[in-house]
């Protein structure tokens, strides 16, 4: 009787109907209820994944407090964080680091998808400053990338909720990293994020949205691989694009820049096409990263710096061709911003195609933080021969097998 009764629950269409059948009598409660039961734990493994080492209790309780927490509509657009924002924000931090973290299943990402679900009902995403994000939520924003670029999920950011001269690093010197291990600003990553996240959605900019908005399913960001493939490894295969901005009068100071109508190069009326950029790598055991390079973007002084180096061919996706070298490296960053472990920093040079120095007549180097899932790769590129050309770029894995020793 006891496990027929528990077959019975666990199949209930919704938690309330579990509830009801309980309030038939105290025998009903109690079987149903009880401390011996694993309604909860069938009802929270119907929902999300399961991490390791949680009891039944642990699970019961999650899987409760997230259907009340996450029952509530939560409105972002005020400019402090509340109570119920800040308990939202909380239980959606523990359902993020449990789908980066719980071993893939061949059943696919439940929590992962039950994230989705959630931000497809709200605007969280879609104003990623209203409020004033803290490192916390800021973490939570940019691991969350994948579904802020997905339209069916997102939509296109305000202008206003970036500055385009943190963008572009106007009026800033190329001093050091870019990507600090240490004193990571993740502020400065949201609004490269939320600029990609404007003009590769809203057709309106004219811009990137039409290759976008081309791309199958398969070719769009992700946030963490599928299962069965390599996660330690960096993949071989992205897409991406970069930004360039070109005035014939720079603006004077920050605000002025801010009030730029135009935001990038790539617009129909400086270019013919637009195309998405690709990126084939392969592991070396090259350390091969220049003087030049170093200067601008150096590597990492801790000698505890776990790097991976790399080489590769950047080329234009769908079209055939020699393309142009790529060479660069990957640093383990050990602090978990946000409270989430698997930040990286990733550093690569491209050259001119046909040169086999480094000297060729332009050598643009990149600087990002490849966020956690290992999929996304968001910030700055910078021209080392003339550090006054720069500006954002994004690129993202395809999946195709992980990279190989070369």
């Amino acid at each position: 009787m006891y496990w027929i009764l528990q077959g019975i629950a666990g199949f209930l269409p919704t938690d309330g109907d579990v509830i009801n059948l309980s309030l038939s009598c105290k025998e009903m409660h109690d079987r149903i209820l009880g401390p011996s039961t694993g309604i909860w734990r069938h009802r929270y493994e119907a929902k999300y994944d399961i991490p390791e080492a949680k009891t039944m209790d642990e699970l019961g309780y999650e899987y409760k407090a997230r259907a009340i927490v996450l029952s509530q509509r939560m409105d972002f657009r005020a400019e402090r964080v509340t109570k119920g924002q800040q308990l939202w924000l909380e239980v959606i931090y523990t359902m993020l680091v449990e789908s980066l973290t719980v071993p893939q299943k061949s059943t696919g990402p439940k929590t992962y998808n039950r994230i989705r679900e959630v931000m497809s009902q709200t605007r969280f995403l879609n104003r990623p400053r209203k409020p004033k994000p803290c490192e916390f939520t800021c973490a939570i924003q940019l691991c969350l990338t994948a579904l802020a670029l997905h339209k069916e999920v997102s939509e296109p950011c305000l202008r206003s909720e970036y500055e385009l001269a943190i963008v572009y690093s106007f009026g800033s010197e190329p001093v050091g990293p870019y990507i600090p291990h240490d004193n990571l600003d993740l502020t400065k990553i949201l609004h490269i994020r939320s600029f990609w996240q404007r003009h590769l959605l809203e057709l309106d900019e004219m811009t990137y949205y039409i290759t976008f908005s081309y791309l199958d399913e398969d070719h769009k960001p992700k946030m963490r691989k599928s299962y069965g493939i390599d996660e330690s490894q960096l993949s071989s295969s992205w897409l991406g694009y970069y930004s360039c901005l070109h005035f014939e009068s720079v603006p004077g100071t920050r605000a002025a820049f801010n009030k730029s109508t135009t935001q990038t190069c790539a617009d129909i009326e400086s270019h013919l096409r637009l195309d998405i950029l690709s990126m084939n790598l392969h592991i070396t055991n090259d350390p091969f990263w220049p003087s030049e390079c170093n200067k601008i973007i150096p590597m990492s002084t801790d000698m505890d710096t776990n790097r991976v180096f790399f080489q590769g061919i950047q080329g234009i996706n769908g079209l055939a061709g020699e393309g142009n070298p790529v060479f660069g490296f990957t640093e383990i960053i050990a602090y978990p911003y946000g409270g989430i472990p698997g930040w990286n920093r990733v550093c690569f040079a491209i050259i001119a195609g046909g040169n086999d120095e480094y000297s060729s007549d332009w050598l643009h180097g990149y600087e990002a933080v490849l966020l956690p899932g290992g999929r996304i790769m968001l910030g700055r590129w910078i021209d080392l021969k003339n550090t006054s050309g720069r500006g954002p770029f994004i690129f993202w894995d395809v999946e195709i097998p992980s990279c190989l020793q070369g």
